[in-house]
């Protein structure tokens, strides 16, 4: 394999193409490159705008797990004149699978000089061996262009501890374990248990020449063998050990290793599927999830919150909170394969009903043929019950600013109040957290909720704590135990624990779901 650098950028573009990357200063730049079209279409996470066919939640949610691998920048001071030229470059991109695990490509950590890049050596000139690399390395997440001042950020930096796997029967992956278990802070990235079908959405969160983390998304061109191809999604240098995430499930799906776009529009990028990485790794297969993320309802009216999950284009909630799908109370909505679902009282006085979401536009499934489109550009959903009147409304959220829609016309009512700092935060929540007829919003950060009950845009004094931040699955909220106010619980894979008294923040109840995939 080869590596290359851009001159324009000047730091490394670890890419693997079908033929050799050579230096831009040695050659004009060949026709087999990694980007798909004539101009790149990635975009910054913070300023996506939903047209790559992944919603912004879907961004929002899975870009806090992924990383940048940056050499350190002391290695002229302690290799000296074997320092080689690669202190301090950004060098590939990778996604945490734990607490503190990074997974990337393993060619990231070979020992071999290429181009115009040369590795740090010990003295006569001996080549480190890919586990000492791996300890001439930091990682930095979210490193991003802020929504507002379009600065780049730095958010968190870590050192990598040790190498723990790398190319086991010839695969190209390496998994290294951090210092700090960033993953309490950033979120961890659940693994599919089987590979993405051919023409399904997928996306993938990366740092294309060591940039600012950018997204690109589109469908699954073929799957064979080992590769997963895909040639509508543009990556560089520096993607190299991006995770390919599942859109309909957030799930990794495969690492992109390779580059073979080209610029006449042949050829296509590829990487290792996960059926490839399971049979390698036993990190990576002992930490299969089969479980979906769950939606919270009161599908029966009773004043209690279920949980239910999606399958084959029907939800299907456990009403008697048994563990286990109630087949009878199935919601089959009109659209099996929409980009997003979500859950509301459209009737006063009637259990819950579904909505879901095609790009800008909402659809209710009480007028499932009318569709409620609203400006294009970002937005997330936020649905509750906005004005009192016992109704759910959409919450239209752009950056740190809501807007309301209360009589379903598309068409914003008011600026309803600004909260937070936008996609700088983990999570968006909503909730009667207090009870009374309206709801209001949280931000979460880590294990921490933060609260503006009295919709100020000031954070409440005193925040809700509950769980391990970004290493639960999924947050959720509802109201477990029927007194009117909203709860919080926690999902790892297909067990929830929920938290009825916000000021113990201890697990008061646990529920599992076995849903459709546990067992198999």
């Amino acid at each position: 394999m080869t590596r290359s650098a851009r001159g324009a950028f000047g730091i490394y573009l670890a890419c693997q193409l079908l033929i050799g990357c050579a230096p831009a200063a040695a050659e004009p730049e060949p026709d087999l490159q990694s980007l798909c079209q004539r101009s790149s279409k990635l975009q910054d996470v913070e300023l996506y705008d939903g047209r790559l066919g992944v919603p912004t939640a879907f961004v929002n949610r899975h870009r806090l797990a992924v990383g940048l691998l940056r050499w350190k920048s002391d290695l002229g001071a302690r290799y000296l004149d074997q320092a080689g030229n690669v202190s301090g470059q950004g060098w590939c991109s990778g996604t945490l699978i734990d607490d503190d695990l990074f997974l990337t490509a393993g060619h990231c950590l070979d020992s071999d000089d290429s181009g115009a890049w040369q590795l740090p050596r010990e003295k006569a000139g001996i080549p480190l061996s890919p586990a000492q690399l791996a300890r001439e390395f930091t990682v930095e997440f979210r490193r991003e262009v802020a929504a507002d001042s379009h600065a780049v950020g730095k958010g968190d930096t870590v050192e990598v501890l040790r190498l723990e796997e790398y190319r086991l029967q010839g695969v190209d992956y390496a998994i290294l374990r951090l210092s700090d278990h960033p993953g309490l802070r950033n979120g961890v990235t659940r693994i599919s248990p089987s590979d993405a079908r051919p023409g399904s959405t997928i996306a993938i969160l990366q740092h294309p020449a060591a940039l600012p983390m950018k997204v690109g998304a589109g469908p699954v061109a073929h799957v064979q063998d080992s590769k997963i191809f895909y040639d509508a999604i543009d990556t560089l240098g520096g993607s190299s050990g991006a995770g390919i995430l599942e859109a309909s499930t957030g799930k990794l799906v495969g690492i992109h290793t390779n580059g073979g776009c080209t610029r006449s529009g042949d050829g296509e990028n590829f990487g290792v599927t996960i059926a490839a990485l399971i049979a390698a790794s036993p990190m990576i297969r002992d930490r299969v999830d089969r479980s979906r993320d769950l939606l919270v309802g009161d599908w029966n009216g009773d004043g209690l919150s279920d949980l239910a999950v999606f399958n084959q284009g029907c939800l299907y909630p456990d009403i008697n909170h048994d563990g286990a799908p109630d087949t009878g109370y199935e919601v089959c909505p009109v659209e099996p394969n929409a980009d997003q679902y979500f859950v509301g009282t459209w009737r006063s006085g009637q259990p819950n009903g579904l909505g879901w979401r095609r790009r800008n536009c909402v659809f209710l499934d009480i007028a499932p043929k009318q569709p409620l489109c609203f400006e294009p550009g970002p937005f997330e959903l936020v649905i509750a019950d906005w004005n009192g009147d016992g109704t759910s409304d959409l919450g239209i959220r752009r950056g740190p600013c809501i807007d309301f829609d209360t009589d379903f016309d598309g068409v914003p009512d008011r600026l309803g109040y600004c909260y937070g700092n936008g996609a700088a935060e983990d999570e968006y929540l909503v909730g009667n957290w207090q009870g009374g007829p309206t709801a209001s919003i949280a931000v979460r950060r880590g294990n921490a909720v933060f609260l503006d009950v009295d919709r100020n845009g000031q954070e409440d004094e005193v925040p809700r704590v509950y769980g391990n931040g970004g290493a639960e699955d999924q947050y959720l909220v509802g109201d477990w135990d029927g007194d009117g106010d909203a709860d919080l619980a926690v999902r790892k894979n297909t067990f929830c624990r929920m938290n009825h008294d916000p000021a113990a923040g201890r697990d008061d109840e646990g529920r599992p779901y076995r849903d459709f995939w546990s067992e198999q």
